[in-house]
């Protein structure tokens, strides 16, 4: 039982669920209310959101197959080469890898542009060298990250409009446009999360001779580009807000309180962070900004039937 449960923990169960339901909100408030011709029929759906959990999946679990010494270091519980050998961590991760890739390209084949199967390929191999190199160096992992994260949500459009462009209208290329822009959100707000979780690794990732971005460049930089971040980010969705949601007052409101004035809430409360308990406070928190900016698309479908 024991082991049951650090699988689940060593997969990130939680955070697996919220990539399912990212995408199945995407294709429920998004693409089926205004796409007219759709790619994936309901069974390769739930395919891809399979594959792309998969993918996720195996990323945690190489990355904490690597990450032994400096969790310890950091005090964070270690599962791999204690509840889960080192080896059911390798032979998990490269079986979930190849399931994941592979249902890509089958999905990529039945709608008839096989190599779309080269995003899982892409995302499995860039979990790898995150894992292996990438997060250890300049800023290159969070960036990393910070694009696989965008690829979650972008992967839906790429699958199940895309190969169908010809025969949609305007509103697919609405409909994308707007999966992008939920994609640019969370580029930055993983990006955001990423450099304040090397904050909170400050002193394990130096003793392990890291060169992380908030080592390079120092505490005090680093979370003023965490600060700038997220400003632009707060002025973003203002100005989206006002652009596009002042006649809609109650999902101008929603993003209000549940996106704007938590982002400006962690912008405040980031000022005074200074030991690892403070910053881990805010990864916390920024991970619930990320998920309220989310269930948006389910708040703006359920008042547009209203």
């Amino acid at each position: 039982m024991v082991k049951l449960l650090d699988f689940f923990r060593l997969i990130r169960w939680k955070n697996l669920v919220i990539v399912a339901l990212t995408q199945y909100l995407i294709r429920y408030t998004l693409v089926i209310p205004f796409v007219e011709f759709l790619s994936l029929n309901d069974i390769q759906f739930l395919l891809l959101v399979i594959s792309t959990v998969l993918v996720a999946a195996a990323g945690y679990i190489i990355n904490d197959y690597f990450d032994i010494l400096v969790d310890q270091l950091n005090e964070r519980k270690v599962i791999v080469g204690n509840t889960i050998k080192r080896r059911e961590a390798m032979a998990l991760h490269f079986i979930f890898s190849g399931l994941g890739v592979g249902i890509g390209f089958f999905l990529g084949w039945k709608v008839d542009m096989w190599n779309l199967g080269f995003i899982n390929l892409f995302s499995a191999s860039a979990l790898w060298f995150y894992s292996t190199h990438f997060k250890r160096n300049y800023l290159s992992g969070n960036l990393l990250i910070s694009l696989l994260s965008a690829l979650v949500l972008l992967i839906v459009a790429l699958y199940d409009i895309l190969p169908a462009s010809e025969q949609n209208d305007i509103n697919a290329i609405v409909v994308f446009k707007i999966i992008c822009i939920y994609a640019a959100f969370a580029f930055i707000t993983t990006l955001i999360r990423e450099i304040v979780k090397d904050l909170e690794d400050l002193e394990g990732d130096l003793k392990m001779g890291y060169e992380t971005y908030a080592i390079v460049s120092g505490k005090k930089k680093a979370k003023n580009i965490v600060q700038t971040l997220s400003l632009l980010t707060i002025f973003g969705i203002a100005w989206i807000l006002h652009s596009q949601f002042q006649a809609d007052l109650y999902s101008f409101l929603y993003v209000l309180f549940f996106v704007e004035v938590p982002f400006l809430y962690f912008v405040w409360k980031l000022n005074s962070a200074e030991k690892s308990t403070d910053f881990c406070s805010l990864s916390s928190w920024i991970k619930i900004i990320m998920l309220s900016g989310t269930l948006s698309m389910l708040v703006f479908a359920l008042l547009m039937n209203v």
